[in-house]
């Protein structure tokens, strides 16, 4: 038996080493993991949980915007095409060509340079005449930035006639 005034000394002691053993039992793994912390008071997110539903904001600049002007995709595509696409920036900004990209099919093959190369361009677009395309269904995404640094994409899906 422990002399008088040893054992609350040793049962502290069994405690506190209890405690750390838990809390490193029940810590997160991460070594650099930190307690949750709130983002909102409550207060705040009560506050706009009551706040009624306004428009969400603009995206400001927008990003910008890709048009296929031929040809038209309504219906089926008789060859030879030409393809014909504009393109709107942001406001206050211009396209920057540098950044255009246009791939083809599930594969997503990269046909950037081959259009180009038979394309005509200007600061807003660019012009393809006479392009022979295989029968049957396609899939072409083009994607494009403008000054902003703000860039859009969009897939077009059409049908060639036999």
């Amino acid at each position: 038996m422990a002399e008088p005034g040893t054992r609350p000394t040793l049962e502290i002691s069994r405690r506190r080493s209890l405690a750390i053993s838990l809390g490193v039992a029940l810590a997160p793994a991460s070594s650099g993991a930190q307690a949750p912390w709130r983002l909102l008071t409550r207060d705040e997110e009560a506050r706009d949980d009551a706040a009624p539903e306004g428009p969400v904001p603009a995206d400001v600049p927008p990003p910008p915007a890709i048009e296929l002007v031929r040809p038209d995709i309504s219906a089926p595509v008789r060859n030879p095409v030409t393809i014909e696409v504009q393109f709107r920036p942001g406001t206050g900004h211009t396209i920057d060509m540098r950044t255009f990209n246009a791939t083809y099919g599930r594969l997503a093959l990269n046909i950037t340079s081959r259009l180009l190369e038979h394309a005509v361009t200007t600061p807003n677009g660019l012009a393809a005449e006479n392009v022979e395309l295989p029968s049957g269904t396609h899939r072409v995404t083009l994607s494009v930035a403008d000054t902003s640094g703000k860039a859009a994409s969009r897939t077009f899906r059409f049908t060639v006639a036999r």
